[in-house]
């Protein structure tokens, strides 16, 4: 009874190896920087561009997410 006791402990302070990891920073970008990534879309969207840029907001929403 005192094996399984030990393991038990033994097994709950594995969880304490856990490392804290900081939130990336986001790039800000100007208005003008937007425009100009908004324009190049528009003149001639490629699938994987926008896929791309898709993938980006969503890991800026979680590095958003991560900050708070």
């Amino acid at each position: 009874m005192r094996w399984i006791a030990l393991v038990s402990l033994l097994g709950l302070s594995s969880c304490s190896s856990v490392q804290y990891v900081p939130c990336p920073t986001l790039v800000a970008y100007s208005k003008a920087d937007q425009a100009a990534l908004a324009a190049e879309i528009k003149a001639g969207p490629k699938p994987e561009t926008v896929r791309w840029i898709g993938d980006y907001i969503g890991l800026r929403d979680q590095v958003r997410a991560c900050q708070r």
